[in-house]
Order: structure tokens, then sequence, then C-alpha cells
């Protein structure tokens, strides 16, 4: 029967993408215009879907539903006659009615939280009247603005370009006196424009064509580098720093253009990073999310204050988001303890969910997730798109299946061209129909994303020279399939529906919502910013106390150096001293207002994105922070200096010397900031900060008095402020002041003289008097006069109000750092044969159409896609030899590492924080073993402590190498690998493996074997290619999976003896680059290494290649420690036989795993599964295992590496050396220095 379900779906997960009832479908048809037909695809049966047919989808029937389902948001767009003429697209769609919704969530809560069938109708009850009050038809009807809302992205043929190579040459000091002779041989070389230095503009998307309708959610897969971000970026409408972006893109039928300028908060982009002030809480950030974003009382219910729809609307997406017990804490970051990493992509999906927009990106949001968290942070994007009815588009690097089947729509790119946009339904059999094999238990998304890669991708039998080799000819074959034919008439079918529309919108949209880009007026946005800058401030307490202390600390010993001058000839100069230090030491603390600028930047263009304020607004909020906060860092430095110090002793001129310090120094901190907001980079910022300062101290006029200036540089002094302070303060304070005449300014001096024919020798004395008046020292000294001292203070503020504006024109105008990805940066001499020529030609080769000079055409690789795979030139049974070869070079390690007991305690909040409880285990040669958890469950944790870098807390347990205590040299004896990549950006590939090698292999190996190990690792690495380029900062230089492949031959390079730590060597990868990334550590251990590495998301083959387990909960309580077996029957079989439910065949055992241990689900109420190993047979077994082992090893004999007692491999000199060394090339090939 057309419109009913042909089959259930067994899981919650499931539950989120299916049509329960006709009711739903016919509701669907509604409130979802973008809803498709449906039809079950037999290559994609590992999928539940149902079956829909477009004329089901006429029929409306809300008999069953206690909620009217016309609740769109975008009411204006109704599906259209032409639905029944459309294409059978095969999609699977998600719930459709907020019922399904509060019946899978109900299902999904009940069963983690363990509460009583009361409590949870009660509080399913109350998230469904909130939701349908945050998105009901009543909000419909009552909200002009709601139904003038945008809906729906369509684009055609969107190309964009930038500039760029891809690679090049690193500059360096000498480039300053080598550039023109090299730019004059280019110039008869190569011709004017491979002169000119200037690099070509290259495509990085090429004509891409679809549309994702409201209520839709779009997959962007490709590997890292293909344009999946670029994409997402114009997708969102974010077109800065590229060099143009061509093609049409629409929203609900507004041009771009328009939407920038009138509607840019409808469309918003989320970048992988969770950008949001650690200081404050989760409560506070939505709330001010709320304030900005609270619509006015014609776009609220009637009676709804603006108290209720913000305090209605937390509730909501607290309770939706499962992170009402957070609201009380910090969101947190590297440096302030927060919420978890899940938690926090949560409070993102929330804050996005506020701002009602209509159309969202989100740029591998996931990375470093595990695999559960993982999974309910894209149900949370799922249900927010399907309850505000949003246009979404989300990568994901190594989505699992699960994640997979909550997706509408998917699209594959590689290397800017579009290899497939279609039903994700449809994708595996379109590939496969091409002649690809799905390897079992891939998921999907690694199937599609393998293709793109020749040396993963799986050949069906027979079609070995049928399948396309490259992106050209895989978007060849896409634009003549089906599947492309299906996506147009989508496309054509969705115009159709909103050009309908077009007319209902103009009608309905009032004069006063022409123009929405911000919610709230200006001077509510600058009350907003100002009360969360105050709390960011108060949620910093320590740093402001911390601050005042230093500042009362550093008053008290300047204060002692000046201490009760004396009123005389001899205390005038120092007097002018301490008024100079004293106004210069508070106008430079504002230097550090740039450090801060620089590091809110990015959410500053978050939130103008989202349109929550003006950053003008943002710019004024800062000042009026600064009023109390400057005052009261003036006044402590001040009042104890200025008595301590003997200065005038009024209370008029006391309160004078502090308005006029205090109004110097806001205006510093106007003036710093608005450096910050003109300069790209803080290293531009710092340049031209350095050559301010100079300026301020040089021209204030007491180190050079004015009279005493030369001509060609005195007029910077009217372009000093602080001068114009100076003058005011030394007028206050010489004022009035009568200074008597001691020796030795008095004269002449003698036995015989007469005090009525002495003088003073001090500016300012007059003949036949012994003492000078101030105001007199003052005009001849500095020309300085009383009566100039409110004018100075009128200067002052016109200084101030200057610097104000232009940091408000410079926040308006901030736009992101140009985009077109990472380009490699080689050192001059060690870039490969095939990348030099591109290089020197600036990418402008002759083809052979004979058109002399084109940029990187369709056939022409860039640099760095010749220098993209390390593995072209040879072939995989070559590269296999080679490698084979390699690894037996690589130091054996026999050492067994046990550990038992061990319990990690920190302070927290006036008591103590049990992180890690008993956990026993051992790290054996030959072994890979996998730490796994819940993100926040203690896998890092447990890690810093297995390695001894631990330097906060106490760390109890028994930790033996071969039943020994660790030896002094254990921390050189073992490798350990960051999940940050953190390396020094200005050296290369091999001299940061040389430099790891040399300060840590032991002395007695010489340097030329240490080198030569070097060229080991660097062939095991496959990176011989890269190996002459620099590293670069992140973004910039090698990309991620190079980064991470460095950071573990860096510590490879060691030679560790004892094992290997490695925390997330996979996070943020694609599932190309993670298959690569363990099956390297898979080669290592085989190679007979020892490997402890914590790892998300992997996928069910990535899994397979580990041997052991150590599974920890949350608390750093153990639930696993042993061998994971064939397909991991063993840890299966463990969780099955305790309980567990049944593991279905076809399901990711690591998923599998953490969904039964209830990781990251704060309300699990379930089976403590700590306490089921405790008791297990598997966990005596365990501790027998490890004594024995203990035992047993004691006997084994020890290498002399570990036996040497010296914590340094190398003597204090060879150090002194190195770094030395690596600091004169780093400042030789900075950026910074060569463009000086």
């Amino acid at each position: 029967m057309e419109g009913e379900p042909s089959s259930m779906p067994s899981t919650s997960t499931s539950a989120y993408r299916m049509v329960t009832t006709d009711n739903a479908t016919a509701a669907d048809s509604v409130s979802s215009p973008g809803s498709h037909s449906v039809t079950n695809d037999p290559e994609s049966s590992h999928t539940q879907h149902h079956s829909v047919s477009s004329s089901s989808s006429s029929t409306v029937s809300t008999e069953h539903s206690p909620i009217d389902r016309t609740d769109s948001r975008f009411e204006p767009i109704k599906t259209a006659p032409t639905q029944e003429s459309r294409p059978q697209l095969t999609t699977r769609k998600s719930i459709q009615t907020e019922d399904d919704l509060f019946r899978v969530l109900s299902k999904r809560r009940t069963s983690a939280s363990g509460k009583s069938n009361a409590e949870m109708q009660e509080e399913n009850d109350e998230i469904e009247r909130l939701m349908s009050r945050m998105f009901g038809q009543a909000r419909q009807q009552n909200s002009e603005e709601e139904k003038t809302r945008h809906s729906g992205v369509v684009f055609r043929n969107l190309t964009v370009k930038g500039v760029g190579l891809g690679a090049s040459l690193q500059p360096t000091v000498g480039d300053i006196f080598l550039g023109l002779p090299r730019m004059i041989k280019m110039l008869f070389t190569r011709g004017a424009k491979a002169a000119s230095g200037k690099p070509p503009v290259r495509e990085l998307l090429s004509s891409f064509d679809g549309c994702v309708r409201p209520g839709e959610m779009l997959l962007v897969l490709g590997r890292p580098g293909s344009g999946c971000s670029t994409f997402l970026k114009a997708f969102c409408n974010q077109r800065e720093g590229y060099e143009s972006v061509e093609g049409d893109v629409t929203y609900g039928g507004t041009d771009a253009k328009r939407m920038k300028k009138d509607f840019r908060g409808e469309v918003i982009y989320n970048p992988e990073d969770d950008l949001h002030y650690a200081t404050l809480t989760v409560k506070r950030t939505l709330l001010f999310a709320l304030k900005c974003r609270t619509p006015g009382k014609e776009s609220r219910l009637e009676g709804e204050s603006r108290a209720d729809y913000m305090a209605e609307f937390l509730r909501v997406v607290t309770k939706l988001f499962w992170i009402e017990h957070t609201l009380g804490t910090k969101v947190g970051d590297e440096f302030v303890r927060g919420v978890s990493g899940g938690e926090k992509k949560r409070v993102s999906i929330a804050e996005a969910m506020i701002t009602r927009a209509s159309v969202q990106g989100w740029d591998n949001s996931s990375r470093g997730l595990d695999a559960s968290t993982a999974l309910e942070y894209v149900q949370s994007i799922r249900t927010l798109t399907n309850m505000a009815h949003t246009s979404t588009a989300v990568s994901l690097y190594q989505a699992g299946e699960s994640l997979y089947e909550l997706v509408d729509k998917v699209l594959l790119i590689d290397q800017g061209k579009c290899l497939y946009y279609g039903s994700s339904d449809s994708a595996r059999k379109y590939f496969r129909d091409l002649g690809f094999e799905c390897p079992e238990r891939w998921t999907t998304a690694d199937f599609l994303t393998s293709v793109t890669d020749e040396h993963a991708r799986s050949i069906r039998k027979g079609w070995e020279d049928r399948i396309p080799r490259n992106a050209d000819e895989f978007a060849a074959l896409y634009r003549k399939s089906e599947a492309y034919q299906r996506n147009l008439e989508d496309i054509r079918d969705f115009e159709a529906q909103l050009e309908q529309q077009k007319q209902e919108r103009l009608e309905n949209r009032s004069k006063k919502n022409q123009r929405k880009n911000y919610t709230i007026p200006f001077h509510k946005q600058v009350i907003a910013c100002t009360q969360r800058q105050f709390m960011v401030m108060v949620g910093d307490k320590a740093s402001l106390y911390g601050k005042w202390g230093g500042i009362v600390f550093q008053g008290l010993i300047v204060g002692s150096l000046f201490f009760q001058l004396p009123k005389s000839a001899a205390g005038a100069f120092p007097r002018g001293g301490v008024i100079f230090f004293v106004l210069l030491f508070n106008a430079l603390l504002a230097l550090a207002e740039m450090t801060a600028a620089f590091s809110s930047k990015p959410i500053l263009l978050k939130h103008k994105s989202f349109s929550f304020y003006r950053p003008a607004a943002y710019a004024i909020a800062q000042t009026v922070v600064d009023v109390p906060l400057v005052a009261i860092q003036v006044f402590l430095f001040n009042v104890i200096i200025y008595w301590m110090g003997g200065l005038a002793a009024s209370a008029s001129q006391f309160f004078i010397s502090c308005l006029i310090i205090w109004t110097v120094t806001m205006t510093t901190y106007a003036f710093f900031r608005s450096i910050s907001a003109l300069c790209k980079t803080l290293d531009d910022a710092t340049r031209f900060t350095g050559v301010s300062i100079q300026i301020l101290v040089v021209y204030t006029g007491y180190l050079i008095p004015p009279a005493q200036m030369k001509p060609w540089f005195a007029w910077l002094r009217f372009l000093n402020w602080v001068q114009f302070g100076f003058e005011s303060l030394m007028a206050n304070e010489f004022t009035g002041l009568t200074m008597s005449c001691t020796p030795p300014y008095l004269v002449p001096q003698g036995p015989d003289a007469r005090p009525q024919y002495q003088s003073c020798a001090l500016a300012g004395s007059q003949p036949g008097r012994t003492s000078v008046d101030g105001a007199r020292y003052i005009q001849q000294s500095f020309k300085y006069t009383r009566a100039h001292l409110w004018r100075n203070f009128g200067f002052l503020w016109a200084f101030f109000l200057f610097f104000l504006a232009v940091t408000a024109f410079g926040m308006e105008i901030m736009k992101p750092n140009a985009g077109g990805g990472a380009i490699t940066v080689f050192k001059r001499g060690q870039v490969p044969k095939k990348v030099e020529e591109s290089i020197q030609t600036g990418g402008r080769e002759k083809n052979s159409n004979g058109d002399e000079e084109t940029a990187t055409g369709s056939h022409s690789p860039t640099a760095a896609e010749k220098i993209r795979d390390p593995t072209s030139d040879s072939s995989d049974s070559t590269n296999s030899r080679k490698e084979d070869s390699t690894l037996k070079n690589v130091a054996k390690n026999e050492t067994v590492y046990t550990f038992r007991d061990v319990n990690y305690v920190i302070p927290y909040e006036k008591g103590e924080r049990q992180l890690l409880q008993n956990v026993q285990g051992y790290v054996r040669p030959g072994k890979l073993t996998a730490l796994m958890g819940a993100s926040g469950a203690g896998k890092t944790t447990l890690l810093n402590a297995l390695a001894q870098r631990i330097k906060f807390g106490t760390v109890t347990g028994e930790f033996l190498v071969d039943g020994r205590p660790l030896p002094k040299s254990f921390q050189r004896a073992t490798g350990f690998a960051e999940q940050m990549d953190v390396h020094e950006p200005t050296s290369t590939v091999r001299e940061a493996l040389r430099f790891s090698a040399l300060l840590r292999q032991p002395r007695e190996v010489s340097v030329e074997e240490k080198y030569a190990y070097c060229e080991t690792i660097i062939d095991l690495l496959e990176m011989r290619d890269i190996a002459g380029a620099t590293i670069g900062r992140i973004g910039e230089g090698l990309n991620q999976e190079q980064r991470k492949r460095l950071t573990i031959g860096v510590e490879l390079a060691s030679k560790p003896e004892l094992l290997m730590f490695l925390d997330e060597p996979t996070s943020g990868l694609d599932s190309g680059a993670a298959f690569n990334i363990v099956r390297f550590l898979r080669k290592l251990a085989d190679a007979g290494q020892a490997i402890l590495c914590t790892i998300h998301q992997p996928s069910a083959v990535l899994f397979e290649d580990f041997d052991e387990l150590i599974l920890l909960k949350s608390g750093g309580r153990v639930v696993y420690h042993g061998p994971l077996g064939n397909d991991s029957q063993d840890l299966i079989r463990y969780f099955e036989e305790n309980g567990g439910r049944k593991c279905p065949p076809d399901a990711n055992p690591a998923e599998y795993m953490l969904e039964v241990i209830g990781a990251g689900d704060p309300n699990y109420k379930g089976k403590d599964w700590g306490d089921v190993w405790e008791q297990s047979k598997n966990h005596r077994s365990r501790s027998d295992e490890v004594s024995e082992m203990i035992e047993r090893r004691k006997s084994a004999e020890q290498s002399q590496n570990i036996r040497d007692d010296r914590e340094y491999a190398m003597p204090l000199s060879t150090q002194v050396v190195a770094v030395v060394r690596r600091s004169f090339v780093s400042y030789w090939v900075s950026s910074d220095t060569s463009n000086l």
C-alpha cells in the first residue's frame, strides 16, 4: 500500500529517519516541501527506509496528531502539483513530525536514564510543548517574520577560484639581497609574468550543481585538500578570502549578494573548532545568543515577553541536546577546565539552533569525539534539521554507517571536482556500477572516499581497464549519468516551487522586515556585549586578581625607589621621572590587549556571521568594560606611588592626576585595539606596535625636552597623545610648588658666599633668589604651562574617540584570512625535481594547444598534487618490498611494561576528584594495544600517567619495566606522540627528525649513524618527497596527515627501546589517512615495537588491526582489558555473556561496546560495567597474567641504554649548540624577518 512503511527500523538510530504512519507522510507534504518519492534500492539493502509514493503526499490528514502539522517555518513554500512529475529520487526521510521526534527521544532517553514512565512522559510533554511554541503553527500564524524566512539552497555551476600554486620556496633573509638578481634572471629566462612572482589563479571547485531543501541533510565527503571546506563555505555564503565565486547560488530564491547584505544571519557556517569564550558558563553562552536573537514582540506569541521566550528556548535546547546538567559549568578550553568535547559540540549546536538560521554548514565538527558521542552529535544536528526545517550540509571524516544513515544526500569531492551528488541511498550502487567493490565491513562513507584513492580503492573483477582513473574522468562520467539528470530535475522542480512563492513572499513581507540582518537594535547589542564581557572577566578572576596583585607589588617597588622625593631643586628631575614612569607603565599595560584581540577574533567573526551583533557594538562594549577595570588599575598603582613618592599632597591634584592617567591609559588601550583590528596577523601588529612604542617613549617630552627636539622629527610629538598627558601631569604637579635650592644647585658656593648674592642653577630660577617656582621651571625646561591642562584633556578625548572609531571600523571590515588551502613550502636546494619546474614557471606551463601561459588546467596537476601521493611513482609491490626492507632497520624491543593499581587524584573545589581508579595492565612488544572510552573517560590521563608526564595531582601505583622500577632514563627510552602536532614551524621534515635523533639517541652513537637512521625513518614514513619541506603552522605547510606522520617519526627517531605512546593518532583525519596511520602502526608492532595508543571513531576495518584493548568508562575505571580476537569475537563474547545486548553481525564492534557501557550518555543509569569487570573471571585471569609476567621478566637482561642512569642522552654543551643552531636557522628563514 502506498505511503505505508515497507520495513521497520530495528534500532533507535534508524528511527531518527523513518516515516511511521500515513499521518507522518501527510504532514510531510505540508511541512517539508522537499520530500522525495522513495523507492527501495537493492544495492542499499544495508539501510532501512520506506517506500513513499508521490501521490500519497498530496493527502493531508492530521486527525492522529495533537498538534497541527502545518507548523513549518517555511510555510510559503508548499508542495507544488509538479511533485507528481518529479523523478523517483531515492532518499531516506528522517523524522517528519514533532510526534515522531518525541517518540524517538522518549524511547532513547527512557532506556538510557532509567526514569519512571511518569517522569519521562512529563518531560517529553514539556519538550513537545516548548518545541511547538518555538517552531509550531501558532508562531507561524502570529509572526510575519516567520512567514518571510528564506529556505532551501540551490547552486548551479558553482565554481570557486583561489590564488596559489600549492607549493613554493621558503623565503629567507638572504632574499632581501638576492631577490632582485633572481627576478632579473627570471625575466629573461621565463618571461615577465613568471618574474612578477604572482601565483596563478586556480579552480578550487569546478561546476557544482545541486539543491538542499528545507529539512534535508547533505553529507560532504572527500579527502583532506579535496575541497570540502571550500564547498561548505561557498554553500554558507562565506566568500571572503577567495579570488572569485562564480555561478548561481540562491537561498529560497534570494541571490547570495542580497543574502550577505540583508539576511546574513539566515546562513551560518560552523568551523570544526568550537569557538566559545572559555570562561563563560554554558548557560551564559546560550543566554547571550538568546539576547541577541530573540525577536521583537511582532514575532513573538501574544502575551509572550522576551524573558519568557528566552527561558523557554533555553529549556528546550538544553533538554533536547542533553546539556541541562552543564548549565553551570564553564565551556572551557585547553587551559580552562570545562565541559567535555561532546558536550561542547552540543553547545555549538544549541547556539546554532538559537539563531533559527535557514541554512547551516558544519565542517568536520565530530573531530576528537568517540564513536558514541559523534553519533549523538550528528543525531542532534539531524534533530535540529528536522525541527527547524533547516537546509544542513555537514562534512564528516571517518563517518560510521549509523552516521551515514542519518543523511538524505551525499556529495563526493576530489581535487575540486564533483564525483557524485544525489541520494545517499543510491551512492553505493552508483559507484558499484562504475566498477568498484565495497569490501566487507566497510562503511558506505569509507567506500565512497576510497574510490578517490588509487591505492585504497577495490575494483570489481573484470573492470580493471574500464574504471575512471582521475577526478576529471569521474566528473565527466557523473555528468553523463542518470544520477546527474535526476539531480537537475530535482533542482528544476524545487526552483519551480520557489518561483510560484515569490509573489506571496513579496506580498507578506512588510517594509519593517525588508532588512533584518540584526534582530535587536544597536544600543541593545552594546548592552548585551557589555554584560557578556563583564561575565568573561568575572569567569577569569584568577587572572584579574593576579594582574592587580602584580600592579600593587610593582607599585610598592617603584614607590620605594622614589620614596619621599625632596621638595627642592634636587627633586625636580626625579619628580618628572616618577610622573613619566607612572604614565608609561599604565599605558604599556594595554599591550596585552593585542594578544587578547587576536585570540577573540575567530569568535567575533563567528558571531558576526551569526548576526548576533555588529562588530562596532563589540568594540564599544570592550571600552565600556575597560572604564571601571582601568580605573581600578590606575588607582591601585597611582595611590601607592603618589603618596610614597611625596607628590603634591592635595586632593584636587591627586584626583586630577588619576583622571589624566586613566584617560591616557584608555586612549592607549583604544590605540592598540585599533592596530589589532586593522592588521591581519599578530606578527604584522607586533611590528607596527614596536615602532609606535618607540615614538611614544622618545617623543613624550621627558627623555628629549620639546625645545631640544630636531625639527625633522619634532612633529611626531603632536601625534603622541602620551605627551599631552605628560604635560598635563607636569603642570598639575609643579604649579604651586616652590622648590628650595640646595647644593649642588646653589651657586656660587663657598665659605664666604652670601645668600643675597647666590642663585639657583635650576631652569626657571631668578637672580638673588634661592628657591624656584615650579611653574617657571616647567615653562623654561619643557615649555609647559597649566593653561594647557584642560586643553590637553580635550585632545586626549579626541585621540580616544578617534582610535575607538578606527577600532569599530576595522572590526566592521574585518574578514577571515585568505582561503585556498595550505601550500607546501620547500627550502631551496631540497625541492623534488617534479615540483621544481612547476615552482620556477609559476604554474604556467606550455600545453599542447600552444597556450604559453595557463594556470593549472583541468589535466595539469598543481605542484601540491604532484607531491600529494608519495607512492605515485612506483608500484605497490616495489613499495612493499622497500618498506619491508626499511622495517628491518627499526629498533626492536623485547621489554615488557606493566602497571598495577594506578590511581590519580587531583584537588577539586575544596576537595578531591579521582580521575583513575585501580587501573592495571601491560604493554608488550609486537602488540598494538588500543586505549578507548567515551570523551572524558580518562584515556589521555592514563596515557600521561603511564608515560610519567603528570606534574599536577597525585599519581599512585606500581610501574615496572621487566619487573624492575622505572629507570631514570625511562622518559628518553619511550616515545610519546601527542594529539596536538607541535613542531618548530620553520624546520623541515628532515631537520625535525635529525634534531630529535641528535639529542635523544645515546651519546655513544655517532652523528652519522643518527642521521642515517633518520633517512630510514623518512622512507618508513613515505615522506621522501617532502623531506625538504618546512613544517609550517597549522593551516599552512604540511597537511594534517603529514603532520601526524612526522609526529610519530620524531618519536621513532629517538629509537625508543621501551614502547610508543600515541594520543589520538587518527583524530581529524579522513578514513583513508586514518587507515594509513593505523597500517603504519601495525607494521611497527609487527617489527617488534610495543605500542599503546588512544583512538576515536575507528571503523570495523581499523579496529581489526589492533591486538588488545583497554576500555575505560567515565571516572577512569576499566571495563575491559584483553585481546580482541578474530573479528573482535573475544570482546563481543565478554559483553554478551555479562548481560550486554547481542551485537548485530554487521555492527562495528567499537561502536557496539561504547553503546553497551553507556559511553557519552550523562543520564546512563544501567549496569555499572566497572563493577562487572572487577568481579569477572577475565579480570582475575588478567591479574594473574600480569603477576606472572612480572616474575618471568625479572630474570631478563636489560639493555645498556635502559640501565643508563642519565636523564638526558647528550651533554649540556651538545644541547646548547643544537638549540642555538636551530634558533639561528629559524630566524634566517622566518617570513617575519625576511619580509621586513
